[in-house]
């Protein structure tokens, strides 16, 4: 364990942010202002690159073969003069920044771009101002809203010998133990035989009806189903003409249970109400599954350390544990790192009452109230990793929960 305290890297920390707050406020309110859709983050990728390379970082841009994926690295000087036998804690953090449709930063992805860089550039602060060996990355991912960035990079090997991986999300109230549900999404189409609907309607195949006969299947399957699973869905294409039979119709749906298993034993469910539908109206069934996002496994070592610091730093947890776990907040594709290496990704409250998704949130995600929430957030992630860092056997204990799981 390093002999230098909590309290004297938490004030490194805390100047490091102090000095560079004005700075990341400007990229935060920039990306806001300019929000961007999946894969297609092209100013905020410039943006927070740029800058990660001004601040001493090595930066890889387009990385895994994403557009707008980057990954930033810093080795500190103790650890490019460390011995080869010993060992080196690789410390990640992680950004998003990606917009939504109509509504843009309505998930204040524009904070999380910046809490994942301010919590990079505390950590190195500290690692640098006492000799202390390190390696650090900062994962910029793209698309979390849509097909999730970071499954592309966990494929490509971006997490690989990384010990740990921390971020966090902005939301209407502090919690560490946030519950994010596994997820997957689903493009169903049916193929038919149009004909006239008024003249000859028995020579067509109704693939509206398949879609329709679909949706009130699944709707029904609801009732039998666990009161922790999510099924939600549009029809995105119901034919062309109401006087054709429609030849060709098509739905999206998302899917979500609590844990991976649960979510494939749902998704058997519902596609025993897809291939009814086919069955029953004649028409052919065609399906695209998303890449599945993972529920979040909660480090327990990683996540007593946060809850301790970000309440040192004056954040109020009014909810015990299982009230937090007791309310999902969505999914994310986080869940996938959490599978591949020890992470946590808690909430953070940037004191707005509406959730998040709404214009109000997204009004709020401006706010320099947000931004500050936003750097205490940051700071109390930058100490996680500085402990672990500093402590083998701490790292060696998350190691060891995330092996359990």
């Amino acid at each position: 364990m390093s002999s230098v305290s909590i309290e004297a890297l938490g004030s490194v920390v805390k100047h490091q942010l102090d000095s560079v707050s004005d700075e990341l406020r400007e990229i935060s309110l920039q990306i806001h202002a300019r929000p961007e859709l999946a894969y297609e983050e092209v100013f905020a990728h410039e943006l927070l690159t740029d800058y990660l390379e001004r601040k001493g970082f090595r930066v890889v841009r387009q990385a895994c073969g994403l557009k707008t994926a980057f990954v930033a690295e810093y080795t500190s000087a103790a650890a490019q003069n460390a011995p080869a036998s010993s060992k080196v804690a690789t410390v990640g953090f992680l950004s998003e920044f990606d917009a939504l449709p109509k509504i843009g930063h309505a998930c204040g992805h524009n904070l999380i771009a910046i809490c994942g860089v301010a919590a990079a550039l505390g950590f190195k602060a500290a690692v640098d101002k006492f000799g202390i060996a390190a390696h650090l990355k900062v994962f910029g991912s793209p698309a979390e809203e849509t097909t999730g960035g970071k499954i592309h990079m966990i494929k490509a090997g971006a997490f690989e010998n990384v010990d740990l991986a921390l971020m966090a999300h902005p939301g209407n109230a502090d919690f560490v133990y946030a519950q994010y549900l596994a997820l997957q999404g689903l493009h169903v189409s049916y193929h038919g035989k149009s004909s006239h609907a008024a003249a000859a309607p028995w020579d067509g195949v109704n693939a509206l009806d398949a879609v329709v006969m679909a949706y009130n299947s699944i709707s029904m399957l609801r009732q039998q189903s666990l009161p922790t699973n999510r099924v939600h869905g549009i029809i995105t294409n119901g034919g062309a003409a109401p006087n054709t039979i429609p030849d060709f119709a098509s739905s999206i749906y998302y899917i979500r249970s609590q844990r991976l298993a649960q979510l494939n034993e749902l998704k058997a469910k519902i596609l025993g109400c897809l291939e009814g539908a086919a069955a029953a109206t004649g028409a052919r069934l065609s399906l695209e599954e998303e890449a599945a996002f993972a529920d979040v496994r909660q480090n327990e070592v990683l996540a007593r350390l946060y809850d301790r610091h970000i309440r040192s730093l004056g954040a109020t947890i009014a909810m015990d544990r299982n009230k937090q776990e007791e309310m999902p907040k969505g999914s994310t594709d986080m869940g996938n790192v959490t599978h591949v290496v020890p992470g946590i990704h808690p909430i953070f409250d940037i004191g707005c009452n509406s959730d998040i998704h709404t214009e109000d949130f997204r009004e709020a995600a401006k706010s320099q109230l947000a931004h500050e929430r936003t750097l205490r957030c940051a700071a109390a992630l930058s100490l996680v990793g500085l402990e672990c860092a500093t402590d083998a056997q701490l790292l060696a204990e998350a190691t060891a929960d995330f092996a359990s799981k």
